[in-house]
């Protein structure tokens, strides 16, 4: 289960980290970075494809199988690849071993067998039993964007620090994997397989087209900077070719060309297609996307029957019911914990609210802050109110701000009650829309796909969650109807909280087909079917991967120690 893991992040991980300059080791001796520590032979995969044949006289459909090669190209992974690697990757390496001996082998290890992996899923494309259209295009062409907005970030915080000026409060070890805010899922099952549009970077993040003039200055001078660190990464780099070279001095051409003639802040809309993007980080992130188009076509096979979940879900419920009933306390431990289904309960003292947060910036929460050191708490309330008055909130689109839109508070008040009014009097509609709002303007990251909201005991003690969100969601819970929005802007130190009256429980067991929510997304067997089939995919995938490294490893590769044991020794 580990290796599997490891080897679907590992090239994201490679990817996102090329950019930021960490190291573990300090080699910068030409020739030694030249020495080949692996090679994978080349070898042909061969593919069995069926598909459906009909005859043009008598109309009749028969399958035909046909054998689909693929020659695998010959690689070579060179002291760069491994310390480049290990660099970036130190913190998760020194976690799984205790020692550099094991983490330079486990690292050479991992390399070598990610080869392995790709070599098969490009067979699988070749054979077209793995889809690579524009929908895996797009999510190639998003990561390399994730890889440019934190590297550019690293730079405005560098120049930030160069001027003594506060940096950017932005974690930057979650750029490299997901939009700054979920995506929402697609809800729906129309059997609509058409071809997604090219995706492209929206115009909110083109840095220097928005913000004061220090900002927009800060944002240009980075991506000034990026250019200029896009060359010099590919300068001196022994592995680039000549052809790797034409392409590189097609780019400067178009970079040059859009600076000319439209402005610095516009190269932002093409780098992600320029090879530079592709060399330095796309091609990694193309292999990881890869490897989990690989994994899902290994999945397709596993099922779960009927029969395996009824069997867990009388487990669970026989189970829970036999411990809640003589302990209320652990039903209370599993409610507040949020990670069990709770599936019987003893009580109905608990309930679920929804909210979108809208925050404030770090600005106003550093005042709220310094204010709140010398001021009574009646002062500090009345202090917040007039901050939040001034929160700039921006609608969402593709997961990031879209700052082409700037709303107030009152703004976004005001759009959510045009939307929720009309529904109050149908549940399942209003859930569902409070749902979309969410993923609208929220930005608080456990309120993204929580189907249920946060739960609530109804009691002034045994919450965990801020005062006036908890007397908020209790005065709902006293006054309010499920699908009802609070429209009295809740304001704690995190900012302004639009809540919702999600659903209430009911003492007694829940059924498997009970849907977990009135908006009626996901069944309470679906949750535990999920559980299941995670778990098989798990095993197959494991056992997958297992027969192809043990047939193959030491077969189709070549490991040349001596030229990477200094790597430990030194």
């Amino acid at each position: 289960m580990l290796k599997r893991i490891i080897i679907g992040i590992l090239t994201v991980v490679m990817a996102g980290a090329m950019l930021t300059g960490c190291t573990f080791f300090e080699h910068n001796y030409e020739r030694d970075y030249k020495q080949v520590v692996a090679e994978v032979k080349s070898y042909v995969i061969e593919n069995e494809v069926v598909e459906d044949k009909t005859d043009e006289t008598t109309g009749e459909t028969e399958s035909e199988t046909r054998t689909v090669t693929y020659t695998t190209p010959k690689r070579t992974i060179y002291k760069r690849d491994l310390v480049d690697y290990i660099n970036n990757n130190q913190s998760s390496l020194s976690q799984k071993y205790s020692d550099a001996k094991s983490m330079v082998k486990g690292a050479m290890e991992l390399l070598v067998n990610t080869e392995l992996v790709i070599n098969e899923a490009d067979a699988l494309i070749e054979a077209g039993l793995i889809e690579w259209g524009q929908a895996q295009k797009n999510t190639v062409k998003q990561r390399i964007y994730q890889v440019v907005d934190g590297s550019l970030i690293s730079l405005q915080n560098d120049l930030l620090e160069s001027r003594d000026n506060p940096q950017i409060d932005t974690d930057l070890d979650t750029l490299d994997e997901d939009p700054t805010y979920p995506v929402q899922p697609d809800q729906t099952d129309d059997g609509d397989e058409t071809e997604p549009e090219p995706w492209e970077p929206g115009k909110s993040n083109f840095p220097g087209l928005f913000g004061d003039s220090d900002e927009r200055s800060l944002g240009k001078q980075a991506m000034r900077e990026f250019i200029t660190l896009l060359k010099s990464r590919v300068k001196d780099d022994f592995r680039v070719t000549a052809s790797d070279r034409k392409l590189f001095k097609q780019d400067d051409e178009k970079i040059q060309k859009t600076i000319d003639e439209k402005g610095i802040s516009y190269v932002y809309e093409i780098i992600g297609d320029t090879h530079y993007m592709y060399y330095i980080s796309g091609k990694n992130i193309e292999r990881s996307v890869k490897i989990n188009e690989l994994q899902n076509y290994l999945s397709e096979s596993v099922t779960v029957e009927e029969g395996e979940v009824n069997d867990r879900y009388r487990q669970l419920l026989n189970g829970q019911k036999s411990t809640y009933d003589d302990n209320v306390s652990l039903y209370e431990s599993a409610m507040s914990g949020g990670t069990t289904t709770v599936l019987y309960h003893p009580n109905s003292s608990y309930f679920y609210v929804k909210h979108i947060l809208l925050p404030f910036s770090d600005e106003q929460k550093a005042d709220l802050e310094k204010y709140g050191e010398y001021a009574t708490e009646e002062q500090k309330e009345e202090y917040r109110k007039r901050l939040a008055n001034n929160i700039v909130c921006y609608p969402h689109v593709a997961g990031e701000d879209d700052k082409t839109r700037p709303m107030s508070v009152a703004q976004v008040m005001n759009e959510i009650k045009a939307t929720m009014l009309p529904l109050e009097s149908n549940k399942k509609l209003a859930d569902r829309a409070f749902d979309d709002l969410i993923y609208e303007y929220n930005t608080d990251p456990g309120a993204f796909g929580n189907n249920k909201g946060y739960v609530v005991k109804n009691a002034e003690t045994g919450n965990n969650y801020m005062e006036e969100f908890t007397d908020a969601a209790l005065y709902m819970r006293e006054n309010l109807e499920v699908g009802q929005v609070y429209y009295e802007p809740v304001i704690t130190d995190y900012g302004v909280h639009i809540m919702y009256f999600a659903s209430t429980t009911s003492q007694g067991e829940v059924r498997p087909d009970d849907y977990t929510s009135p908006g009626e997304v996901q069944t309470y067997y679906e949750i535990i079917e999920e559980v299941l089939l995670s778990a098989k995919r798990s095993v197959r995938y494991s056992a997958w991967e297992q027969n192809l490294l043990s047939a193959k490893s030491k077969k189709m590769t070549t490991l040349y120690t001596d030229a990477y044991s200094d790597l430990w020794e030194s």
